[in-house]
């Protein structure tokens, strides 16, 4: 198991900042405001090369007049992570994940994790959005899978069940469709709240009032604004269901939750399995309605407590 210890986050500049540019205007937010253009940053951004999609075009030019390294596929951008951590005084990294894709985010986190001598810490960085009204249509599904191979998990001979524990967000339908898809055991399902209650009553909507749970006891709200609690109480969850079943992490919803998740998978490998379940992709968004930032800021940092072997 790897050891972390957590940490507040830093005021000091970090060496390497990591993100992307999309289609979301707030997948630039930490750029605008966070005065990451002080040349001494490495700004590493995969671009999503959206077109014309809703905020891309602003968001494209946007970086392109300050400092930043684009890439165009998540392997270049994997090969520079590596080169620039690697030899030297370990690195304080920044990981914006408010626009990135579960995967990107999966495999970046592998990275870093594999990386974890040449790092001195990891600030996680996540913008919410301002609310929009979601809609409630059942959409095609793409993907519904192991985030990358590193989550499909292991095999058990103590376990012949299953326990899913889902982060719901206002995705209308995903969290039934993959009960039924799975089977599982048992369910628990954090949801958010904290910044806006017309996001809550959504979530509630377009979740069918969570009535797919046994037990209302295992609907578990997570303030979103406190991310070092929502760690602990998922944590705790997980190590709990790993002592009688396996346990399969669905991360809905907000990007910070599915941070923490694979984070946590990430820790336990290879015990704990994280899927992903996708209906659209960043080149042609299913949504005609953009993700502005909504002034808020969430944080989470940790460093590593031990050396990596």
């Amino acid at each position: 198991m790897i050891s972390l210890k957590l940490l507040q986050p830093s005021s000091v500049a970090a060496d390497i900042y990591i993100g992307c540019v999309g289609y979301e205007l707030r997948s630039s937010e930490a750029l605008r405001t966070y005065n990451l253009s002080i040349s001494s940053r490495e700004k590493l951004l995969l671009d999503y090369d959206c077109g014309d999609r809703l905020s891309y075009p602003r968001n494209i030019e946007f970086v392109r007049g300050i400092d930043c390294e684009l890439f165009k596929n998540t392997m270049e951008l994997i090969k520079a992570i590596e080169y620039r951590i690697v030899g030297g005084p370990k690195k304080c990294v920044m990981l914006d994940v408010t626009s990135l894709d579960r995967r990107v985010m999966a495999k970046v986190l592998e990275s870093l994790f594999d990386l974890r001598a040449y790092i001195s810490n990891i600030e996680i960085i996540y913008y919410p959005q301002t609310f929009v009204e979601p809609t409630a249509v059942l959409e095609q599904v793409l993907t519904f899978a192991p985030v990358t191979s590193r989550f499909v998990g292991e095999a058990s001979y103590s376990r012949d069940a299953l326990s899913l524990i889902v982060g719901a967000g206002y995705e209308y339908g995903r969290i039934v469709g993959a009960i039924d898809v799975l089977e599982p055991e048992r369910v628990y399902c954090f949801h958010p709240v904290g910044t806006d209650s017309r996001f809550e009553e959504a979530i509630y909507k377009n979740n069918l009032g969570f009535s797919f749970l046994d037990n209302p006891d295992f609907l578990l709200p997570y303030d979103l604004l406190t991310p070092y609690e929502l760690y602990q109480s998922l944590r705790s969850l997980i190590e709990v269901e790993l002592r009688e079943r396996d346990v399969l992490l669905l991360p809905l919803g907000p990007k910070i939750f599915a941070a923490i998740s694979i984070v946590i998978a990430l820790q336990l490998s290879p015990s704990v399995m994280v899927w992903r379940h996708s209906t659209t992709s960043h080149s042609k968004p299913s949504t005609n309605l953009d993700a502005v930032a909504d002034g808020k800021r969430i944080d989470f940092s940790f460093s590593f407590s031990e050396p990596a072997n």
